[in-house]
């Protein structure tokens, strides 16, 4: 190992050990996965069946279809509100009760699904403008009353053509552009005075137009576009949005996006403020863009399990197979993402559907074995590991794949102190490594112990491995005097070189971490633990526990207790 690596070791352990978490949330949003599907629960089935829905599936929200029955017996919803019908508030007390009798616990960001549909509204219609107003007050009402996230907006009509410019309106596309800012404004509004700190999550707005976005004359290719007014109303919307609202541009695209360059150029073009997406945002609305514009994904299961010759088909990744692809991109869309992906299936459920949907009788997990814990771990891997390694401890199926791992063991071996050779002993199964010839790598009590060392580690390698495994980790210590300590895990090809070393994973050592596996922490010592994914082209891991900068041979560390356990 040469200086410089290890030179990495201590500047991203220094980072680790003096950035709390707590201050890295205040700027890192932790990414979601939203659950939306034809298996779209109402609020009489979540009220029946929340708790099953957060046990057993990934996600971290959910879109709801919000519906009633008036007295005259007539239905409305949320999914169809696009017209010029008026809503009573009062016809949805029970969807209101049955929200608010959901115990959310997983389930953090839920969205009332709002559609532009059927799209029977014309936009010269101010009676119907301001009774769609109303209803979308509404909604917005109900989301804030019962702990809602916000809404759900699908601009896709399902029905009449909204935002497509028809110039047998008799107006030219610059007063229809103007109407429908008009319009945007209205909307806004309304939705602002009932829940002005909305998240309000669109399934598509800004990509939808982008490639307009790159054109000197944007007008001459938007009055052509099925969306093309689409922008005058999120200019409207953006002239009332409150300060506290975000939007974000669900990117319906990403369903056939394909690996991290992909996902990442669609990103940077969304949120570039000299990017394609800004420039059909007026001038004085740029600001509020940059500031509560952001920008998420739309994943398509059904790519992912529909048969090959289907238009809508995703095959195996190279080498692997449809479930290494799905992995692969949903951990792009989360990377590049704000916050958000949501996830979008059609043929098959993850909870039974209400009777009359067009769903299989099918779990997804049963189309794709596997698929539930790839979202899980691909979105989350420390809460899906400590599940996994529950299990696993239930099960005695806990494999430590650590050799001498509580130190027991030691062999003989010989150290230079100062001009002196002396015999010592070191743990079995363990090699070490030190810049300089400073400090003594040693055994005692059952305890690997490092002291005196001015920059080195104790090490044991692990091969062989595959990409894609998901390990957990964890090691104890117990310090004396000065010097900083750290976990590391290095990673190795079949030739045993170092590779993807900008991709090294550091842990630092916490008296008080939550423990992922059930083994208790002495008193005195620390821990530090994790959970890792081995990436493309490692074949061995290498484990570190390291310490730097002991200034005397009294300056001490102990290190015992090492876990390696791989959990898929």
């Amino acid at each position: 190992m040469t200086q410089s690596r290890f030179l990495t070791l201590f500047v991203f352990l220094c980072a680790a050990i003096f950035v709390s978490g707590a201050a890295a949330q205040d700027v890192v949003r932790s990414k979601k996965l939203i659950q939306l599907g034809w298996d779209i629960p109402d609020t009489a089935y979540l009220k029946e069946h929340h708790e099953e829905m957060q046990q057993t599936t990934p996600f971290d929200g959910v879109m709801v279809s919000l519906e009633t029955t008036a007295p005259d017996g007539k239905k409305y919803g949320s999914r169809g509100v696009m017209n010029a019908d008026p809503w009573d508030p009062a016809w949805f007390v029970t969807a209101i009760d049955d929200l608010k009798a959901c115990r959310w616990t997983t389930f953090t960001d839920n969205f009332i699904l709002f559609n532009f549909s059927p799209g029977n509204l014309d936009w010269d219609n101010d009676k119907g403008w301001e009774n769609f107003c109303g209803k979308a007050a509404i909604c917005s009402q109900i989301a804030k009353k019962t702990g809602l996230k916000g809404l759900c907006i699908d601009f896709e009509p399902y029905g009449k053509t909204v935002f497509k410019y028809a110039a047998e309106s008799g107006k030219s596309f610059d007063e229809m552009k103007q109407l429908v800012r008009k319009r945007g404004q209205q909307w806004m509004k309304a939705i602002a005075a009932e829940y002005p700190d909305m998240v309000m999550f669109t399934l598509f707005i800004g990509y939808v137009n982008i490639h307009a976005g790159y054109d000197s004359q944007p007008d001459d290719i938007l009055k052509t576009l099925h969306y093309g007014l689409l922008p005058s109303f999120f200019n409207g919307m953006l002239d009332a949005i409150p300060p506290k609202m975000e939007i974000v541009d669900g990117t319906e695209m990403g369903y056939y996006l394909n690996g991290i360059d992909e996902f990442s150029r669609l990103s940077l073009a969304l949120q570039s403020i000299g990017g394609p997406a800004i420039r059909l945002v007026a001038p004085e609305n740029h600001e509020k863009y940059i500031r509560q514009m952001r920008v998420g994904f739309g994943f398509y299961l059904d790519m992912h399990t529909n048969p090959e010759g289907n238009q809508y088909y995703r095959g195996p990744k190279e080498g692997g197979t449809r479930l290494d692809r799905l992995e692969e991109n949903l951990a792009a869309a989360l990377k590049t993402t704000d916050e958000y992906v949501w996830i979008y299936g059609e043929q098959r459920y993850w909870w039974k559907p209400r009777a009359g949907t067009r769903v299989k009788d099918e779990h997804w997990e049963a189309a794709l074995p596997g698929m539930t814990q790839t979202l899980h771990f691909t979105k989350s891997p420390r809460e899906a590991a400590k599940l996994t390694l529950g299990a696993l401890q239930k099960e005695n199926r806990i494999v430590n794949l650590v050799k001498n791992p509580d130190f027991s063991e030691s062999i003989p071996a010989k150290s230079r102190v100062g001009d002196t050779v002396v015999d010592i002993k070191v743990p079995a199964e363990w090699g070490s490594w030190q810049d300089k010839p400073l400090g003594v790598f040693s055994w005692e009590d059952g305890s690997a112990k490092a002291s005196g060392v001015k920059w080195g580690c104790f090490l044991q390698s692990f091969k062989p491995v595959n990409s894609g495994e998901y390990y957990y980790i964890s090691i104890d210590s117990k310090q004396q005097g000065t010097g900083e300590i750290g976990m590391r895990v290095r990673w190795q090809n079949a030739e045993s070189k170092y590779v993807r070393e900008a991709e090294d994973k550091g842990f630092a050592f916490k008296k008080d971490t939550e423990r992922l596996v059930n083994h208790p922490l002495a008193d005195g010592l620390q821990r530090a633990e994790g959970v890792f994914r081995v990436p493309e082209g490692v074949a061995v891991i290498q484990i570190q526990a390291g310490v730097r900068d002991q200034t005397t041979a009294d300056d001490a560390v102990w290190f015992d207790n090492a876990v390696l356990i791989r959990l898929r």
